[in-house]
């Protein structure tokens, strides 16, 4: 079979669909020696999908990725007539963006409806858009995949049982369940000129991730410590930040918060392995990869309880509720404090992140294109 992959939303710079993309179409080109894979990619994005096999062809986009509005253009307007002359059995979009004037065997992964339980995530055109090319996936594909139960009932919920739902999680790599020399360590820390001692937060800098209610806990943790405690942020995604810099300048943190640039993933394991917790306070997600992410690495979670995140983080993680701030500054001391709790939840963790493998939910998508 020829299978059209859509590849154009992705950038240099990945977030978590990301990262959900890359892996599953990686080990799909791997497990699957039969069928014909063509990627639409920009240029830019192809710095992510390096692939050698002679199953693979890519087709570069001219356009800038950067740019919402050309990436939608092409999308909608000349992605269809390259489906229309490639003639493809099968088109999977690992990320929503079907499009609208092109009719064929599509297979989209949702990750969540998260433009609908969070009104301020996008600018209000983009969400529009989200909302129209979200219902239109749902209608136009044969199967959908979502990343967790939980964003399965959503799509439920919000769209009905018309259309078959398959659950393929988001996973890890075997890189981020090995162990590091305190000398790689100690190198990384000089590389990113960062302290001994560093909370950290990965993941988008946006509205309804909770950064603001993380910085008040983290000066309120910082007024029953020393200055010796760090926060440390790393995002490929961000808008709306300004008002999260005058919080720190009014919460006083402005010298402990450390901006770091966009970690790649070759190195986002030591990231986590040289950092003291995980916090992660999202409201709402459709999975939550930087939790697990930080399963793996062994090292201490701080998350909010949101459905989705406690489905597969189980009693792995110090799970809390994001508006308790006193809450949250207690779990940070529980953390420092070394406390043998922590150790119990770091071990259970590991064993349940070892769980999460992109293998299994790429051979449960190669299994639905073979039907």
């Amino acid at each position: 079979m020829k299978i059209a992959v859509n590849l154009l939303p992705f950038r240099e710079k990945l977030a978590g669909a990301g990262r959900y993309a890359q892996k599953i179409v990686t080990e799909l080109v791997e497990i699957d020696k039969t069928n014909q894979y063509y990627l639409f990619i920009s240029e830019k994005g192809k710095i992510n999908f390096q692939f050698n096999q002679s199953n693979v062809i890519f087709i570069l986009a001219d356009f800038n990725p950067d740019s919402v509005a050309s990436r939608i253009f092409y999308e909608q307007f000349i992605f269809p007539f390259k489906l229309k002359e490639l003639k493809p059995d099968i088109i999977f979009t690992p990320s929503v963006a079907v499009p609208a004037f092109y009719n064929g065997k599509f297979y989209t992964t949702i990750h969540d409806i998260a433009y609908k339980r969070i009104k301020n995530k996008y600018p209000f055109l983009r969400r529009k858009y989200v909302a129209f090319i979200t219902k239109l996936a749902v209608k136009k594909s044969d199967t959908v995949f979502t990343v967790s139960n939980f964003s399965r009932k959503e799509l439920i919920k919000e769209f009905g049982e018309s259309k078959e739902i398959v659950v393929t999680y988001n996973a890890v790599d075997e890189k981020f369940f090995k162990s590091f020399s305190e000398e790689d360590k100690q190198n990384f820390r000089l590389k990113y000129n960062l302290p001994e001692k560093y909370f950290l937060y990965v993941g988008a800098v946006e509205p309804g991730k909770n950064l603001d209610k993380l910085f008040v806990a983290f000066a309120e943790f910082l007024n029953k410590n020393d200055s010796k405690y760090f926060l440390a942020i790393t995002s490929g995604i961000s808008w709306k930040e300004n008002e999260l810099v005058r919080l720190i300048e009014q919460l006083n943190i402005k010298e402990n918060v450390i901006h770091l640039p966009y970690i790649s993933e070759q190195e986002l394991p030591l990231l986590y392995k040289c950092s003291i917790a995980l916090a992660y306070l999202s409201s709402y997600e459709g999975f939550g990869l930087p939790v697990l992410e930080g399963m793996a690495a062994g090292t201490p979670v701080v998350s909010s309880n949101s459905e989705a995140i406690k489905e597969f983080s189980q009693d792995g993680i110090f799970s809390v509720n994001p508006d308790n701030i006193c809450e949250i500054v207690e779990t940070f001391h529980l953390i420092t404090e070394n406390n043998p709790v922590v150790i119990q939840k770091i071990e259970r963790a590991k064993n349940i992140a070892e769980n999460f493998r992109w293998r299994k939910s790429a051979q449960i998508i190669l299994n639905h294109f073979n039907k």
